[in-house]
């Protein structure tokens, strides 16, 4: 069996005889080093912490068991498996050994194969040990990686949602400032709106003509560019730099790039929406006003048309009159005047059938307009509303 030359073996022993015994046992599977009082060994441990101890029990001065409290009071020490050689098989014996943190016994006089053989053991237990440790430890990292990143998704939901909420810009450039402040970053956000002025936001304070010039000239670059602990995501409308990027934590700084460039995003259709629905405004005020406009003149129209009618009946009598009165004057035998007022009189009732055709299209458009009126009327109040 060749040498496993990544478990070096420290053996303590004031017998010069053990020592040399369990080299020969031990040598030729494991580098071995030998020490004769337990202060050597200790000071041995320090400089090159062995895989193994095996130390003897009996020894003057400082004994096995002490030299294990030693070794396991020192962190740098304190994985060191300890396997004890005693000649003693009492339980108290056995139950001090353990209490100081040993791993086994080895009991005199040593059996070369059992000696080799709790070795391994003991070896291959603390690998197994020390291979759960270590997955303990990548889950519980992985769990709190898992837990953080749920986290920062859940503020980037709730920012999301303040985005939709916003009616303004300054009130969208607000929103992305609070969103900043969830993810403990600082940072510069710029609007570009396509109908109202640039405006420039900071996390504390007022930004500086230097930080829009340096916003501006990132800008012109990539996407999402990287300049130390300087971040800037650039959309054609929406700029964001930031200015303190957590360098020390690099899993948080890939997260955080990944999360704010969906916020950008976000912003920009957010942005980009707002126009549109001031647009929109605009435009149907313009529309209504011009409606507005519109329904006052037809309500002119009507008016005029049926003072228009009510007028030319009158003069429509008056003629009348003046025609009786004109006929007596004539001489016309009654006869005559008859005919002559019946043939007008038919004149009059033709007049008045097409007025009345006229009429009902007349209420027509006055019913047209109260309605229009009605709806102008009903917008007006959502509006204030």
């Amino acid at each position: 069996m060749p040498i496993d030359h990544t478990h070096t073996i420290l053996m303590v022993d004031d017998d010069e005889f053990m020592l040399a015994f369990m080299e020969e046992a031990l040598g030729p599977h494991y580098p071995v080093r030998i020490a004769n009082h337990p202060e050597t060994a200790l000071g041995m441990m320090r400089a090159a912490p062995p895989a193994l101890l095996l130390t003897d029990v009996r020894m003057p001065g400082m004994n096995g068991f002490a030299l294990c409290e030693a070794v396991k009071a020192e962190p740098a020490l304190a994985d060191v498996p300890v396997l004890f050689l005693s000649g003693l098989e009492g339980v108290d014996e056995h139950v001090r050994g353990y209490e100081v943190g040993g791993e086994d016994f080895v009991t005199k006089p040593v059996d070369p194969q059992i000696l080799l053989a709790k070795v391994q053991r003991v070896l291959l237990s603390v690998s197994e040990r020390r291979q759960l440790r270590e997955q303990a430890g990548f889950a519980s990292s992985t769990a709190m990686v898992a837990m953080s990143s749920m986290s920062e998704t859940g503020m980037l939901l709730d920012a999301l949602k303040q985005f939709n909420q916003c009616a303004d810009y300054p009130a969208l450039g607000q929103a992305m400032l609070a969103a900043l402040q969830a993810f403990e970053v600082e940072g510069v956000v710029q609007l570009l709106p396509a109908d109202a002025p640039p405006l420039v936001l900071k996390s504390h304070g007022q930004a500086s003509e230097l930080e829009v010039s340096v916003l501006n000239h990132m800008a012109g670059m990539e996407r999402i560019v990287q300049f130390r602990d300087r971040l800037a995501i650039t959309y054609p409308r929406l700029h964001l730099m930031i200015t303190n990027l957590p360098l020390h934590d690099e899993a948080r700084c890939g997260r955080l790039r990944d999360h704010l460039a969906v916020l950008v995003e976000s912003a920009e259709v957010r942005l980009h929406a707002l126009h549109f629905e001031h647009q929109s405004r605009r435009q149907g005020g313009a529309i209504r006003d011009t409606v507005a406009q519109l329904g006052m003149v037809l309500s002119d129209i009507d008016r005029m048309q049926r003072q228009g009618r009510a007028d030319a009946t009158l003069h429509l009598n008056s003629v009348l009159e003046r025609v009786e009165a004109t006929l007596l004057s004539m001489g016309l035998t009654q006869r005559q005047e008859n005919h002559i007022i019946t043939m007008i009189r038919e004149g009059f009732d033709e007049l008045a059938v097409g007025r009345l055709a006229e009429e009902h299209f007349q209420n027509a458009l006055s019913r047209a307009i109260d309605d229009l009126q009605s709806v102008l009327h009903g917008e007006t109040q959502q509006s204030s509303a």
